[in-house]
Order: C-alpha cells, then structure tokens, then sequence
C-alpha cells in the first residue's frame, strides 16, 4: 500500500461492489488551472446564477474543509436499458430532459456517497471526517472528475466518460483519507468532430467549443423564475424541465452502454408529463406527484408556467377554455403573462376580447405588456 492509506485498486473494487458506474481519486490540492476560466467565466456575464458564488472555495478544497487530503469522484449512468425503450404517452405531453426521467438522482448518489464512507472507514479502522456534495458543493464537479480520471469536458461542457457518454450524474466526496490517486482523463476528445453540439444548441449557448453562457441554456431557463424572456420561449418546443440537444448529437454518446440502476428507470409521467393535468396541480399535489423527481425542487408554478408555453408552441386549441378560465382566476402573474402570450399564438382572434378584459384589470406592468396585443388587435391594429 505504500504511504497512502488506501490504494486506488481498492477504490475501484469498492466502487464496483456498491454498482457505482465510474470512480475515481484525486488529491485535495487547488485546481490552479479552472481558476482563470471561472473569472473570466463570471466577468463574462455567462453565470446562470445557480454556482457558488465564493471563487477560492470553487478551487480549493481545503478553503472550507482543512481536514481534506483526498476527493473521491463518482459517476453513475442515467439511461438505462428500459429508456430505449420509453414511448410518448396519447395526449397533450411535454417532455422532460432524460436526466429526471427517474428518481432524483441527488437522494441515489447520496446514498452511495453514504456507502462509501462506510466502506472507507472500514478500510483505515477508524471514522473518518468527510464533505461530500452532489451537484450542490463548492467545488466544480467536471473538474474534480476529470482531475480523478473518470473522463474528460468535451465541447459541449459535459463530463464525457468512455462508458457511457455523458449521460451520468457527478458526486464527490472530499475526506481526511490519504488515498491513492488516479491519473487524470486525456485531454478532450473532441478534434474531430465538426462542432455539432455548437451548431445544435437552439439557442447558441454553447457560444465556444468548452465555453457556456449558462444564462441562454434551455436547461437554466427551464429553471429559472419568473417570466421567461419571449427570445427563448418558441426555442423551449415542449420541453418543459432541462433540454438533451447537445447530448443528443454528441458523436462520443452514440452505442454507449446502458447504466444498471434501477433508480433510474424511467417512470412515464416523469418523462412525458400530461400538460393539461399540470395545470390541475396545487403545489402540494405537484410535490405528491412529482416529488421523487430531480425536477420537484422549483415547486409546480414554474412547471405549469413551462406546460402553457408548449400549450402555446403547439397551437394546441384544447387547451383554450383552461387557459381562459386561468387567466381571470390565478394570482400568479408569471403564470398570467405566460398565458396572454400562448393565447396569442393558439388563438389571437379568437381571444383577443378576453385578453384586452384581462389587461384592464391588470395590476402588473410586465404582465400588462403581455396582454398589451390583444387591446391593440381590438382596436384594429394588426396583431403583434
């Protein structure tokens, strides 16, 4: 075993007991080298405003764990064999990012996470002291698993793994063990590709290749409180929670191995909501329903706001005496801007006159500027 107290070929036997996908160590040093993209990454104005906000604890472990030695990075693969397999239900369906297809993955790495530090400390003989975080931490994740060796960035900015592509969820665990480390991944593997995942991306947020303005990705805006900006709102299609594009034409995710997590299987209703039924939904019913899903955490108004968009992208007049009847009941005014704007697109003539009643007594300015084409359609203007 040498000076470390654990070897890495036990680490990856342990990570193989527990059906971890992909694990690997690092050292707790500084990552001296993501220090300069993030500032200029931040200066840039290219922050979704999700990240941590403290730069120095972004890059060094040790800044707010002075025990740290190690970092243990795990992988686990999101598609598993049942999504091949996975067909849109009959009706009205928006379609959720593949990733919150089953549970949320934070509560199953976690629980590895867990598991591992059990193990852990049955490998030195005494509890150890750790800081482990999934998609929540300080530290940069992609970097800690590419330091770690279990893949490397490609130019759409995920993790690639050699396995299974980047459909895999990222976990650390930062601990006071001396373990033996990995090499690093190879440097991206990317060059020969024709920058597909650039050209795909609906809204050119992949602005270089390894360069996000995280502000403008469907899968941030999908998130994001509020009224979503009417630039983005014909690009969201029917997605209503995250968007795969740039996975999806990655060359490196094609014949990839499907993950063995049953977690992860798909559930029907997590993939293809029923966009009708969400509009049904108290808060307290969406937790009930979706709540063992990675998309629960914003809660049911931002949903029902993302479902009357792909109600409106889809012209889909069925959706008409809902929405209408929404529209003079809800107290939530992103949810009565969003309305007024699928109103537009489903049917303008036919409720213009609702509309232009609804921006009369209209208390919000930025809800009354979604409302403002229906009084101007009624006055004979041409509808905007």
């Amino acid at each position: 075993m040498g000076k470390h107290e654990i070897d890495k070929e036990t680490i990856a036997q342990i990570g193989e007991e527990l059906g971890i996908d992909g694990i690997g160590v690092t050292t707790a040093e500084p990552f001296h080298d993501v220090y300069e993209h993030l500032v200029m990454y931040r200066e840039s104005g290219h922050e979704s405003g999700f990240e941590h906000g403290v730069l120095e604890e972004r890059v060094d472990p040790k800044t707010f764990f002075p025990e740290a030695k190690s970092i243990v990075a795990i992988a686990m693969a999101y598609r598993t064999e049942k999504y091949a397999g996975q067909k849109k239900p009959e009706g009205l369906r928006g379609q959720m990012s593949v990733y919150a297809w089953g549970m949320d993955y934070h509560k199953v790495l976690k629980q590895k996470l867990e598991l591992l530090v059990a193990r852990l400390e049955v490998e030195v003989g005494r509890p150890i002291v750790v800081h482990n975080s999934v998609d929540t931490g300080p530290l940069v994740d992609r970097a800690v698993a590419q330091r770690a060796g279990i893949g490397w960035v490609g130019k759409n900015c995920s993790l690639i793994t050699e396995k299974h592509g980047s459909w895999v969820f990222l976990g650390q665990l930062v601990c006071d063990v001396d373990i033996e480390p990995n090499e690093p991944s190879l440097l991206p593997q990317c060059a020969d590709c024709p920058d597909l995942c650039l050209k795909a991306c609906p809204t050119k947020a992949l602005v270089n290749p390894f360069q996000t303005d995280s502000s403008k990705c469907l899968s941030y805006i999908t998130q994001m409180k509020g009224l979503i900006p009417e630039e983005y709102r014909a690009k969201l299609g029917r997605r209503l929670w995250g968007c795969d594009t740039c996975q999806v034409v990655c060359p490196k995710n094609k014949d990839v191995a499907f993950g063995t997590a049953i977690e992860f299987d798909p559930e029907p209703e997590f993939a293809f909501p029923d966009l009708m039924h969400l509009l049904e939904l108290s808060n307290k019913q969406f937790r009930r329903e979706f709540g063992e899903s990675a998309a629960a955490w914003r809660g049911a108004k931002v949903m029902q706001r993302n479902a009357i968009i792909a109600l409106g992208n889809m012209r889909e007049k069925a959706a008409l005496p809902k929405l209408l009847s929404m529209l003079q009941q809800d107290e939530r005014p992103e949810i009565r801007g969003t309305i007024a704007w699928a109103l537009r697109k489903i049917d303008a003539e036919g409720t213009c006159e609702a509309v232009a009643e609804a921006f009369e007594r209209e208390t919000e300015d930025e809800v009354k500027q979604e409302m403002a084409w229906a009084v101007k359609l009624r006055e004979g203007g041409a509808e905007a």
